[in-house]
């Protein structure tokens, strides 16, 4: 009898080791409307951000990933308090990390400026917005928004929203002269719009740190008690950067190297310090 019952054991846990438990997790991935890292296009979700979440993902098994749609200042609020297993790429900041974990990078990028057509508040930095009377557009809770305060933005000029929509209909109305984030961001939303009455603020100079242009790096964040599982994606995701699939994915959505060869070394338990 007491054979039998080692030998029922051991099959119970071969069986249980041949079943690819996690196969069977679910992730709910919140993202919000940012080509090219994300968008709704045909009611389906797409972009860089996602194409290499599910790609890693997959890698570790998971099938089963759920998109939800939020607003930028739902995200980090959202993971941190479990509403949901992951948020897409954000700028890593040791505020930030204070209340959620990262990944890590997945790009790196420099901010930028969109003005309305002929930049008539002649605009080329944060520093040109607070010597003039420029109204400037941030949507809530960026890392522009202290940019802005830095460089002396008043805060009757300094104007929240909670999406880029909001802004660059503000922007078209007269009622905001600029919107601030990412360059690169910029010009693949521009791209899209084909809106004349809209343009890149060029030349335009981000903010300096020993004669060098500031470069943030962005990652998925997660609820901080996922430590386990944030391993396992860090894994999976150093053996896709720089892979044939990913070479695809960042050619598909116009990455360049300036916008991800310093994410491949940087880690985000370094940025977080």
């Amino acid at each position: 009898m007491k054979r039998m019952s080692i030998q029922l054991a051991v099959a119970a846990i071969a069986v249980l080791m041949a079943v690819p438990a996690k196969a069977q997790e679910k992730v709910v991935f919140a993202y919000i409307e940012e080509p090219p890292f994300n968008a709704t296009i045909d009611g389906k979700p797409q972009g860089y951000d996602i194409e290499v979440a599910k790609a890693v993902l997959s890698r570790m098994g998971i099938k089963d990933v759920e998109f939800v749609k939020k607003e930028f200042p739902d995200l980090m609020p959202g993971v941190a308090a479990g509403k949901w297993t992951m948020n897409t790429g954000l700028f890593v900041t040791p505020e930030r990390c204070k209340n959620v974990a990262y990944s890590n990078p997945i790009w790196s990028l420099v901010d930028g400026m969109i003005v309305r057509a002929g930049n008539p508040k002649h605009i080329t930095s944060y520093a040109s917005v607070a010597a003039s009377d420029a109204r400037l557009g941030v949507v809530k809770d960026t890392v522009e928004v202290g940019r802005a305060k830095t460089a002396g933005v008043p805060p009757e000029r300094l104007i929240e929203f909670r999406n880029q929509d909001e802004i660059i209909a503000e922007i078209k109305k007269g009622n905001v002269d600029a919107y601030a984030a990412t360059s690169f961001g910029h010009r693949a939303l521009l791209a899209s719009l084909k809106d004349p009455e809209l343009e890149l603020a060029e030349p335009f100079e981000p903010l300096m740190k020993d004669g060098h242009p500031v470069v943030d790096f962005g990652a998925y964040s997660f609820n901080k008690a996922n430590g386990a599982f944030i391993a396992r994606f860090n894994v999976e995701l150093a053996k896709f950067l720089g892979s044939e699939e990913h070479r695809a994915i960042l050619d598909k959505y116009g990455f360049g190297p300036d916008e991800i060869t310093p994410a491949l070394t940087a880690k985000s338990e370094e940025l977080c310090k």
